[in-house]
């Protein structure tokens, strides 16, 4: 069983069943955001590796919001 939190847990009648994991729920996040950027077209990235890239950085993106969340930080901007 993961460690890492369901985004949208479900209930059945069978017992809870888990959705996607929130890993998976902040790495669609910055997908979307990724998006958004390359639609603007300023992105000077080769094309063809735009998916992989984007892919692997979205889930780095995602593993740094969990670590911050397991820390039980509030602040914002790195502050103390």
């Amino acid at each position: 069983m993961s460690t890492i939190p369901a985004a949208f847990p479900n209930s059945h009648d069978n017992g809870w069943q888990s959705g996607m994991t929130l890993r998976d729920y902040f790495a669609g996040q910055v997908m979307a955001a990724v998006a958004a950027d390359l639609a603007q077209d300023r992105n000077p990235i080769d094309p063809a590796d735009l998916p992989w890239l984007t892919a692997k950085g979205a889930y780095l993106y995602a593993d740094a919001m969990l670590a911050e969340r397991a820390k039980g930080n509030s602040q914002v901007g790195g502050a103390q």
